[in-house]
């Protein structure tokens, strides 16, 4: 993958060996981060990057900041700015990885709320086609944290210390990812991704309320579930052992996109394959976020304008 010319740091182009914050930052400390993940698809014929759901990201940065309490006098529509001149000034025409953070930077001690640091960059990460993105998952010893504790709906850095130990075990054990259950012992999602599953032909996924990221790419699927196949999703707690009595499976988020799960703690999720009903959502996908389809042309942000070169 190829390394960014330059990250932008409060809107302002830095060469990538010189965007850094300090050791003793809250940020480097306690993990006092908010950030978004967030993808851009390369259409060729078009000569076009898109940006996926740029304003959702947005939206939900800024709730996640007032969460954590985070101070900022900046503003949704600079913070757009500084992601697309971002990608812009690496001109980037592949598909690409996108982070936003906000960082709290200073020496603070654990209450330090500011100065914030808002940090854009992006990782060229080229198209793979679904065969190459099968997993095999773990139901994780570690349970999920909850919203009386760090709340999942939050992209704070710090709740993916829960996440990276569930998927370290997984690793250490044979298995690619993790599949996390709340407190009640109910089907939360993946370390790094939301969880859904058919039975019986029903998409059905866990509630946002159910100790679940409220993930953009979920929402989008869940729309696109209706629309384009004509199915309605089911949200409402999921048992550990309907994993295994599942017909499909498959993670879903920014970084994951559709990622097919084909067995769970070495049981075949139906038949151990790809299942049609991932390889058709798979596909509407990608022709909605690439614009080959032209329906939900809110969801796509064009970087360049039809540019080729």
């Amino acid at each position: 993958m190829a390394r960014s010319k330059y990250i932008s740091m409060d809107g302002k182009l830095v060469p990538y060996e010189d965007a850094r914050i300090h050791v003793l930052s809250p940020a480097f400390k306690y993990g006092a981060n908010v950030f978004e993940g967030l993808r851009a698809y390369w259409n060729a014929d078009q000569g076009e990057l898109y940006v996926f759901r740029m304003r959702e990201h947005m939206v939900r940065l800024a709730q996640g900041m007032k969460i954590m309490r985070y101070k900022f006098d900046s503003s949704i529509e600079q913070w757009e700015t500084w992601l697309l001149d971002m990608i812009r000034g690496n001109d980037h025409r592949t598909d690409c990885h996108l982070r936003f953070t906000a960082f709290v930077t200073g020496e603070g001690f654990m209450d330090a709320a500011e100065p914030i640091v808002f940090v854009a960059s992006a990782e060229e990460r080229p198209a793979k086609p679904l065969e190459q993105k099968v997993v095999k998952a773990q139901v994780a010893a570690w349970r999920r944290i909850d919203d009386n504790s760090m709340p999942p709906r939050v992209k704070t850095g710090a709740n993916y210390s829960n996440a990276r130990l569930g998927l370290l075990q997984a690793r250490a054990d044979g298995y690619n990812e993790a599949i996390f259950l709340t407190q009640a012992g109910k089907v939360a999602e993946g370390g790094g991704a939301c969880l859904i599953m058919v039975r019986d032909g029903v998409p059905t996924t866990p509630m946002v309320t159910g100790g679940i990221l409220e993930s953009v790419t979920r929402a989008s699927l869940l729309s696109l579930f209706q629309s384009k196949l004509g199915t309605k999703v089911v949200e409402r707690d999921i048992d550990r052992t309907e994993l295994y009595a599942a017909d499909e499976l498959f993670f879903c988020g920014s970084a994951y996109e559709i990622t097919p799960v084909t067995s769970v703690d070495r049981l075949p999720v139906g038949t151990g394959e790809i299942g049609p009903v991932t390889k058709s959502l798979w596909k509407v996908f990608e022709d909605v976020v690439r614009g080959r389809d032209n329906s939900h042309p809110e969801w796509r942000v064009p970087v360049f304008g039809g540019r080729k070169s």
